[in-house]
């Protein structure tokens, strides 16, 4: 097919089924992310907060030194390189719960080819040996839709397979969700620790030994869950733990109740 003639198709396309945003669903012209013009302003200024790279928390100007955030610098760094997105605020948030709880699954193209671009722009990019989504069990998977039907739903899996496909980074199930319980909604931060302790375990036959690997997930509240995978992992003896997260969000009460 010939430049014209594509062209030309192309044009008839659009016309016959206009580009949807992934945000909102509305028809229209789109960028290379997915997002209309409208979209993309209401996520800039979450999506340009400045962060620990330690925690992922964010940070007020002029808190962040060479040894991370003030938190860090009095509990220790907990990982290696933390990647996110955006603060979960404001614009983000809203499409963040779209994604999740609204069927915009689509969105997981944006946050996907966002997230690999914060990791191939850095340094540690060329250590990385693995993504490692963090994994949930089959009660959390299922989400309803319109009708009462049920269908399996992993964020994070879906996420860390597009991310290695956008930074060749193999994607690896190195962890297993071995105990199931209620989900991390609704509960304070210190029950997050207590709730997710000991769910999680090395894949029968992994070895870790020496690995550098990022746990992949959805977001990053108190982090707990991502700590948990993380003590695991380095329990079966990898050198250093990366995280990358579409959101990292605060503490308040009303996060907790809602992610």
């Amino acid at each position: 097919m010939n430049r014209t003639v594509r062209r030309i198709f192309d044009v008839a396309a659009d016309t016959v089924w206009p580009p949807v945003c992934h945000g909102c669903g509305r028809g229209c012209k789109l960028d290379v992310d997915e997002l209309c013009n409208q979209c993309t302003a209401s996520v800039s200024s979450a999506m340009q907060i400045e962060f620990c790279p330690g925690c992922g928390r964010s940070v007020a100007p002029y808190e962040l030194t060479a040894d991370g955030c003030g938190e860090c610098r009095e509990t220790g760094r907990l990982f290696t390189q933390v990647f996110r997105i955006a603060a979960y605020q404001d614009g983000f948030a809203d499409l963040f719960r779209r994604f999740k709880y609204g069927g915009y699954e689509n969105l997981e193209l944006f946050f996907a080819r966002t997230l690999a671009r914060q990791i191939l722009k850095s340094e540690h990019y060329e250590h990385i040996d693995a993504l490692i989504p963090v994994p949930t069990c089959w009660q959390h998977r299922l989400r309803r839709h319109g009708q009462g039907v049920g269908r399996g739903f992993h964020p994070a899996e879906g996420i860390a397979k597009l991310v290695s496909k956008h930074t060749s980074i193999p994607c690896a199930p190195l962890l297993d969700r071995i105990r199931g319980g209620k989900s991390q909604v609704g509960l304070s931060g210190a029950a997050r620790l207590v709730n997710v302790r000991g769910k999680f375990a090395l894949a029968k036959g992994c070895q870790v030994a020496g690995g550098r690997v990022c746990i992949v997930d959805d977001i990053m509240t108190t982090g707990a869950t991502v700590r948990e995978c993380a003590r695991v992992l380095r329990r079966g003896g990898v050198e250093n733990v990366y995280v990358a997260v579409v959101a990292r969000a605060g503490e308040d009460a009303s996060v907790l109740n809602v992610v």
